[in-house]
């Protein structure tokens, strides 16, 4: 085989790992495999900056999605705002995959494939839960994500399991974890949850969990802007059928021109740009330290309504954040300390 600099690199000023073709047969089929290369510190700060926006922007959607129950159903909610995100992306999939051949075109588009399935299931239980649970289980629940994470990471890439073997990995995932739990030091509101409500958080969590493992497996040869584009085209097509199928679409015509920016925003933060800093951070971080690192979601939450709205964080609360930050650094601490 022979390795070469994909051709839709230089649309993007964004570095990614280049491909590794294999070249099978006498027609040339190509193959995606995604290529190791070191691990450097600017490479490292990247990750790390764009986890932390990806963060920002997933602690306040749910709020947003929980809001939205009051005016469309769920059907039209997941619909409607995927149909902005892929919008947004078209043009930057045409462009690239214009500068393709043929064959690297259908290997490009059969890569996006598997991650897209994963991703539409996790998006359609995300969309559901939280007409049948309530906003605080929605958040907990959602982080059930991490063991699948873990188990799909050890079972399909190689490169995560030297992460088995290492006690720091392991006393990192003890620390989110343990944080992550004392944070809801109240009630979780079951009151207010169905058991349908329970399984689709479980339902996504397995999805999710899923869907960041064949990200990194399926996706690390392409830029992030392409990939994701791709997964956001494929997974839009089934969820505008369900809207149409299943959803009270013609409530959207009687939506006032604010709710319509809260729903164009929630798409755009949420999907349209969350997607593609969480998916920089997988390519460097890994799927499992990265699914790690979004236990921070409920501090900082927690943080920002502090800061905007003046809610009062409880010491129990502060100590959990800080057993959270702590386990996320020995995490990333872990990760960056195997060489592959």
């Amino acid at each position: 085989g022979s390795s070469f600099q994909h051709p839709c690199a230089a649309c993007y000023p964004i570095p990614a790992p280049g491909l590794n073709f294999l070249f099978i047969g006498r027609a040339g089929r190509r193959l995606l495999r995604p290529m190791t290369l070191p691990i450097q510190s600017r490479a490292f700060l990247t990750a790390v900056a764009a986890m932390l926006v990806a963060l920002f922007f997933w602690a306040v959607v749910p709020l947003m999605l929980v809001h939205f129950t009051r005016w469309i159903d769920p059907w039209t909610a997941n619909g409607t705002r995927y149909f902005f995100a892929a919008a947004f992306w078209l043009p930057f999939v045409v462009r690239a995959l214009g500068r393709m051949a043929p064959a690297e075109r259908r290997a490009a588009w059969s890569a996006a494939f598997v991650p897209a399935a994963a991703h539409g299931a996790a998006q359609i239980c995300f969309g559901l839960a939280p007409y049948h649970t309530s906003a605080t289980l929605l958040n907990f629940g959602c982080r059930l994500s991490i063991p699948f994470a873990t188990l799909f990471g050890f079972w399909l890439l190689k490169s995560e399991r030297p992460l088995m073997r290492a006690p720091l990995f392991w006393v990192g995932l003890a620390c989110a974890a343990g944080g992550f739990v004392l944070m809801f030091e109240g009630p979780l509101d079951l009151e207010n949850t169905s058991a349908a409500g329970m399984l689709l958080l479980l339902g996504f969590a397995a999805a999710w969990g899923a869907y960041v493992v064949f990200v990194r497996r399926n996706l690390a040869g392409l830029p992030v802007h392409l990939a994701y584009g791709l997964v956001s085209l494929l997974t839009c097509v089934p969820l505008l059928g369900l809207m149409f199928a299943f959803g009270d679409w013609q409530a959207l015509g009687g939506l006032a021109p604010r709710q319509w920016a809260w729903l164009v925003l929630s798409a755009l933060i949420g999907l349209t740009l969350g997607h593609v800093f969480y998916y920089r951070a997988i390519r460097v971080m890994g799927p499992i330290a990265a699914e790690g690192c979004l236990l921070l979601i409920p501090f900082q939450t927690a943080l920002l309504a502090h800061a905007l709205l003046g809610e009062r964080l409880t010491g129990p609360q502060w100590a959990a954040g800080a057993v959270l930050i702590l386990g996320c650094a020995l995490l990333l601490r872990a990760r960056f300390a195997m060489r592959a």
